[in-house]
C-alpha cells in the first residue's frame, strides 16, 4: 500500500511539474503579444467591407504576435492625420492618402498604369513579394500592403461629352492633395475645383462640378446616380485603378510584421476583387458609354505622356513606372511602348 501511495505522489509531482512548465509558457506567449490600434477608413464606417475585411486581418494578425484594435472612420482625412500624429500605429487609407508615407505605393494610382484586372493581379504580386520588402518602407514607415478598390471612371453630368477635347472649361473635382489631378485638369483645359472624399460626391450630384472620377465602388454608397441623372454617363475607359493601402509605423510592430501583412493581403486579393465586381454590376447600364476601339489608342497614347511627364517632374516614382510598364508588357508584349526606353 505504501508503494502505492509513493507512486501517486509521484504521478502527482509530475502533472504538478508539467502545469507550471505550461502555465510559464502560457504567460510568455501571452507577454510576447503586443496591442496595436489600427485607423480603418471606410465610407460606411464600422458597417463597410473594409472594416470587415480588417477583422479577418485582426485574427490573422494575432498569429504574427500582435492583437489590434480598430478604429473606424467615415472621414478618411481625419483617419490619415490621426494616424499622423501618432493615435493609432498604422492606418488604412487609399493610395492618394497613404503617397506621403511611401513614394513607391504611393505611386500605383498613376493614370492609365495598370490597365485591366490582370495586370492588377499581377502587380499586388509583385510588390508583395519580399523581393519588393525595401521598397515599400519610407523612413519611420511601411505599407504593409495593399487592397483594390476598383477601376476609376470618369463620371459626366452630360453624355455629349464623348471625348477629350470637350472637356475644356468643364469644372472637374480634384483631391486638393493630389498634384497630379490637378496638372491632368489643367492640362486638357478644365478647371479643376479642389475636393475631397468627404464632398467631392456631393458636388457632382448638386451640379457644383460637371465630372468627377471615381471607382465604379463608389456608384452606389455615394449615390452618384443622382449625379449622372437623365442625361449623364460613364465612358468605358478607365483612367486608373484606386487601392487602399495598409500603413504602418514599422517600429511598433514586431520583426518581419510588415512583410507577412503583405503576404495575407495578397492571398485574400481574389476575395476583395469579387467584392468589387459585385459593386461595379451595381451600375444602371444605361450609364456606359462605349469608347470606339479605333479612339482608344489615342487616349491610351495620352495617358502615357501624362505619367512621363509627372514622372519627370517628380510626382510618380521613377521605380514604380518601371515596374508597371514591365508588368503591361509582360501581359501584353505587342504593346508599342515595350520598345522604348521612355517610361
Amino acid at each position: 500500500m505504501a508503494i502505492h501511495i509513493k507512486s501517486v505522489l509521484y504521478i502527482v509531482m509530475g502533472l504538478l511539474s508539467t502545469c507550471l512548465v505550461w502555465a510559464s509558457e502560457t504567460e510568455q506567449t501571452n507577454t510576447s503579444m503586443v496591442d496595436r490600434t489600427i485607423c480603418v477608413w471606410d465610407l460606411m464606417g464600422a458597417n463597410g467591407d473594409n472594416f470587415s475585411l480588417m477583422k479577418d486581418y485582426r485574427i490573422a494578425a494575432r498569429e504574427w504576435g500582435v492583437n489590434i484594435k480598430l478604429k473606424a472612420y467615415s472621414d478618411e482625412k481625419i483617419a490619415t492625420e490621426d494616424f499622423r500624429v501618432g493615435q493609432c500605429d498604422a492606418a488604412v487609407i487609399t493610395g492618394l492618402r497613404a503617397k506621403p508615407f511611401n513614394t513607391f505605393a504611393g505611386s500605383l494610382e498613376s493614370i492609365g498604369s495598370i490597365p485591366s484586372y490582370k495586370h492588377l493581379k499581377v502587380v499586388v504580386a509583385a510588390i508583395s513579394s519580399p523581393k519588393a520588402a525595401n521598397l515599400m518602407k519610407q523612413g519611420d514607415y511601411e505599407v504593409g500592403g495593399v487592397m483594390p478598390l476598383g477601376s476609376a471612371y470618369l463620371f459626366l453630368r452630360d453624355r455629349s461629352i464623348d471625348e477629350v477635347g470637350k472637356l475644356a472649361g468643364k469644372k472637374i473635382a480634384v483631391f486638393d492633395y493630389d498634384k497630379s489631378q490637378s496638372q491632368l485638369v489643367h492640362g486638357v483645359g478644365a478647371q479643376a475645383i479642389p475636393s475631397d472624399i468627404s464632398n467631392f460626391a456631393a458636388k457632382f450630384n448638386n451640379g457644383v462640378v460637371d465630372v468627377i472620377a471615381a471607382p465604379a465602388t463608389a456608384y452606389r454608397p455615394l449615390e452618384l446616380y443622382r449625379g449622372l441623372g437623365q442625361n449623364g454617363g460613364i465612358p468605358d475607359f478607365l483612367v486608373a485603378q484606386v487601392f487602399l493601402q495598409v500603413v504602418l509605423r514599422h517600429e511598433r510592430f514586431p520583426e518581419g510584421f510588415g512583410q507577412k501583412s503583405r503576404s495575407y493581403l495578397s492571398s485574400q486579393f481574389d476575395r476583395v476583387l469579387a467584392i468589387v465586381q459585385r459593386y461595379e454590376k451595381d451600375i444602371d447600364p444605361k450609364y456606359w458609354m462605349h469608347i470606339p476601339d479605333e479612339d482608344r489608342p489615342r487616349y491610351v497614347a495620352l495617358m502615357r505622356q501624362a505619367r512621363i511627364d509627372l514622372t519627370n517632374n517628380g510626382t510618380y516614382d521613377k521605380r514604380m513606372m518601371s515596374l508597371l510598364k514591365k508588368v503591361r508588357c509582360q501581359v501584353e508584349p505587342t504593346n508599342s511602348e515595350c520598345s522604348d526606353n521612355l517610361e
